[in-house]
């Protein structure tokens, strides 16, 4: 199968893989990076761009786990890198994680202000201690404790909004989050368009809704093929997490003019990866699952990412790595 056509293929799972990972990834690396609650939804601030949203006991309680470390090994890294700076373990201290960003996701960057939503359970002396010992101090700001490092390095804070829920971001996200909680600042759940997203995938075990423009520069096409792209407002995200993936990505053109060009246009690169990859079972397994539907603005992609696929890009990825 060309090049070309196999990123196409799995430019949407990549979307969903991203939900889980891009978070994590951001804050780890030293840069600001079941359904959700709608009390997780009020500490969104309004100028959200993205919302993320994974439930993590099911994703490492499932055979997809092993896949997803081999196919995104460097995250192994991220995650120690993470614990060592926070003293939060994903795998055993968090239940579910939700992930906002007020800027481009595509390269973030200090003015990327990214929160973390995450229930589970978490040491609060061990994890203050380990910001203390990086020079944290120690505030009040809407009745919660909020432990907060600022300097040339580092912008971080966090607060145990609850129990077993811990805010983590960039010193102003975290207030921004406490200032939509107490009603002091829009939220985001006062943006209707943005709910209607959210309340169409969030019965997955991981999804995502995002203005298109904030995540352009993360998907894995090509640049010149997304900017010859009919005009995206919204793209939606849901994936349900087994042995493989089982998955949908949505998204909201400008008009139905553009929806119904957009669906030619993958329509067109579907017909040219079915007749590129009939001779890979791998691949072919998916292409049958595949399903293209447009009503009204709307275009969704439905596929499945079997454990023979996860298995074909765990071998390319081994061979690549060589």
């Amino acid at each position: 199968m060309a090049k070309r056509t196999r990123i196409f293929l799995l430019a949407s799972a990549g979307v969903l893989t991203a939900v889980l990972a891009t978070g994590l990834v951001a804050w780890a690396g030293g840069a600001v990076a079941g359904s959700t609650t709608p009390d997780d939804i009020a500490y969104v601030p309004g100028n959200a761009q993205m919302v993320a949203y994974a439930d993590v006991r099911q994703v490492m309680n499932s055979p997809f786990r092993d896949r997803l470390r081999q196919l995104d090994a460097d995250n192994n890294a991220a995650a120690d890198g993470f614990e060592a700076r926070t003293g939060i373990n994903f795998e055993r201290d968090v239940d579910s994680v939700l992930i906002a960003s007020t800027g481009r996701i595509s390269v973030p960057t200090p003015s990327d202000r990214a929160l973390l939503i995450a229930h589970g359970r978490f040491d609060a002396v061990r994890i203050e201690g380990l910001m203390r010992q990086q020079g944290a101090q120690v505030d009040q700001y809407r009745g919660k404790r909020v432990v907060a490092i600022k300097n040339d390095a580092n912008d971080a804070a966090l607060t145990f909004a609850g129990p077993g829920l811990l805010l983590f971001g960039a010193g102003d996200s975290v207030r921004a989050a406490l200032d939509a909680k107490a009603g002091a600042a829009q939220g985001i759940g006062a943006n209707t368009e943005f709910m209607a997203l959210v309340n169409d995938v969030d019965e997955g075990t991981a999804w995502s809704v995002a203005k298109f423009d904030s995540v352009a520069g993360r998907s894995p096409l090509p640049g010149g093929i997304v900017n010859q792209l009919p005009p995206i407002n919204w793209l939606a995200a849901s994936g349900r997490i087994d042995s493989g993936l089982h998955g949908r990505v949505r998204a909201e053109a400008q008009d139905e003019q553009s929806a119904r060009d957009l669906r030619d246009v993958v329509q067109g690169f579907l017909s040219l990866a079915r007749l590129q990859g009939s001779r890979d079972p791998g691949y072919k397994g998916m292409l049958d699952s595949v399903m293209l539907n447009a009503q009204g603005k709307s275009v969704s992609l439905y596929f499945e990412l079997t454990p023979a696929v996860l298995d074909s890009l765990s071998q390319g990825g081994a061979v690549r790595r060589r």
